[in-house]
This record gives C-alpha cells, sequence and structure tokens, in this order.
C-alpha cells in the first residue's frame, strides 16, 4: 500500500494514504492496477438476455458476439450508492484521500453519480474525495490513473497529484477510426443512408477525441488510406510527439493491420514509443469492434 510523507504548509509532517477509484470504462486491466492502490468500480453489460459486470467479461469474446448481435448491448451506470459503499469501504481501510476518475460526463451520468456520493460521504464527515471527470474515453484516460498511481509511489502529495491529473485530462487527444460503419448504422450515430453510401463508396471517417466530443476532422476512401491519414493527424494535433508515448487502441482488428499502424505511426510521428490497450467492453459497444484510435496528449483545454 502506498503511504506518503511530506512537509505540511507550516512544515508539519503529513501522512497520506491514497486510494485511486476509476471505473470499467478506463479500460485499466487486472495486471496493471496488480499491486497499486487502485479500485475499479465495473458498469454493468446487458446482453443475450444477461447482465455481467463489465470486468468479468472476456473482451475478445466480446468483440465477436458484437459483430454477430442484432441488438446493441446495454450498460447500466454505476449508482451514488455503489461510489459510497466504495468511500466508506475506502475509509474503513485506513486511505486518508480519494481521487476518482471517471468516464467523460459528456457520454454517461457516471461523474455526477460520484459527485453525489461525495455530497452524502463529506455529511457524514468522510475523508477527502476528488472527482475528476475525464472528459474522455476508455484507455485515454486510464492511462492518466496509472500516472497518478506512479506519483504517489514518489511521494508526490495528494493535492499535487490532482493537479496533474486535471493537467492531463485537459491534454488528452485520440484520434478513432473504424473499418466498418455497420455497427454505427446498427446502434443509430449515423443514418442508414449515410452508411449505405459510405460503405458504397468505401468511405471511411477519422475522428478527434477531445474535452468529451468526438467529432469527425477527415475521411478517406479506402481501408489502406485511413492509417496514414491518421498517423498525419495525431502528428498535427499532439505536442511534441517525440517525447511522447503513443497509446494505440485496438479492438477487433487483424494483427497485420495493427503491425501496419504500428510502424506508419512509428515513421511519421516518430513518438518515444508505442504501445498497444484492447478497446474494452463499455467503449467497443459504441465505437464498434472493428475501430482503432492513436491517444496521445496536445494542447490544453479549459476544463469546465
Amino acid at each position: 500500500m502506498t503511504i506518503n510523507f511530506y512537509a505540511g504548509e507550516e512544515g508539519i509532517a503529513a501522512l497520506e494514504k491514497i486510494l485511486f477509484i476509476i471505473d470499467s470504462p478506463g479500460d485499466l486491466t487486472k495486471e496493471e492496477i496488480k499491486g497499486k492502490p487502485i479500485w475499479v468500480k465495473s458498469v454493468l453489460v446487458q446482453y443475450d438476455g444477461v447482465e455481467r459486470l463489465e470486468h468479468e467479461i472476456e473482451v475478445r469474446q466480446f468483440w465477436k458476439d458484437l459483430i454477430r448481435l442484432e441488438e446493441i448491448p446495454r450498460t447500466t451506470m454505476i449508482v451514488p450508492d455503489d461510489w459510497l459503499r466504495a468511500y466508506r469501504q475506502a475509509k474503513a481501510e485506513g486511505y486518508t484521500h480519494i481521487l476518482v476518475h471517471t468516464l467523460s460526463s459528456t457520454a454517461s451520468g457516471i461523474c455526477n453519480s460520484a459527485l453525489m456520493a461525495r455530497k452524502l460521504f463529506a455529511d457524514e464527515e468522510g475523508i477527502p474525495v476528488e472527482v475528476v471527470d475525464s472528459r474522455s474515453y476508455a484507455f485515454i484516460y486510464g492511462r492518466n490513473i496509472l500516472k497518478c498511481a506512479e506519483m504517489a509511489e514518489r511521494g508526490v502529495p495528494f493535492e499535487q497529484i490532482v493537479q496533474n491529473l486535471r493537467d492531463m485530462t485537459s491534454r488528452n487527444r485520440a484520434i478513432l477510426w473504424v473499418y466498418t460503419l455497420k455497427h454505427l448504422k446498427k446502434s443509430g450515430r449515423i443514418s442508414g443512408m449515410s452508411a449505405f453510401v459510405g460503405e458504397t463508396l468505401g468511405l471511411r471517417p477519422l475522428l478527434l477525441i477531445k474535452n468529451g466530443v468526438i467529432a469527425p476532422v477527415d475521411r478517406v476512401r479506402g481501408d489502406r488510406n485511413i492509417v496514414p491519414r491518421a498517423a498525419q493527424l495525431v502528428l498535427e494535433h499532439a505536442v511534441a510527439p517525440e517525447a511522447q508515448r503513443i497509446e494505440l487502441l485496438y479492438a477487433e482488428v487483424p494483427q497485420e493491420e495493427i503491425d501496419r499502424a504500428v510502424s506508419i505511426i512509428g515513421e511519421v510521428v516518430r513518438p518515444k514509443e508505442i504501445t498497444l490497450h484492447e478497446i474494452g467492453c463499455a467503449i467497443s459497444i459504441n465505437c464498434g469492434p472493428v475501430s482503432m484510435a492513436a491517444c496521445f496528449y496536445g494542447e490544453p483545454f479549459e476544463l469546465q
């Protein structure tokens, strides 16, 4: 468990035992959080007549199920009582501070739910709880909570960790692309006619994720042209990409396409490192199972 000692404002030694809580759409794996003061609160995913906790679903099988399913799976958000129980448990286990990081409030009510629970917990004279809206999706924000846990290991005080998380959140960016429009049509995110025309002409949209908004920035014709254009967009929107680690997120995409994306992004962007991470169930429901994204840091925007 991580315990931090640091000098307080008046030079008095202070003791911090920090807990980090993230929701399951942040796509952190059991291996990534093992041995770290990180708890994952799971949303419920309902499909095939069964409701399951997201973290209990085998994601690669889920991608295949998502392709065959006629109806889009539904998710149920984490309610205030669930958050409140977590806060109370953290206090009972001796934690002195809690930092919560959630899926973007533009996509879900999870953040507001955590905030409601914080108010109830404060009324009980609970320990300090900070809730930071990620304004983002998937491992785009999951990686940030891992960095926060690393800061705690180095003895960075809680208030500075929260400030650093807000800064990373304001710089979060990703370029998202899909290889088929069928799922976007099925989910109602584009019209049937748009999907038909797009598939007929082989058009593939490229989207920028920034400040909780997913907006189209370009489109290309043909699958072979997607990754080269995505790499150029990363280069255009990233700040000092040569010093960054680019996280390449993927779902049910052929391994050769993943390898090709690593190669092209490496040649065009020339980042310090490229790592791979799977897109989880809750997020692949929305972007589709045949999709990829490259996440990085850009210029900061003003958080709401």
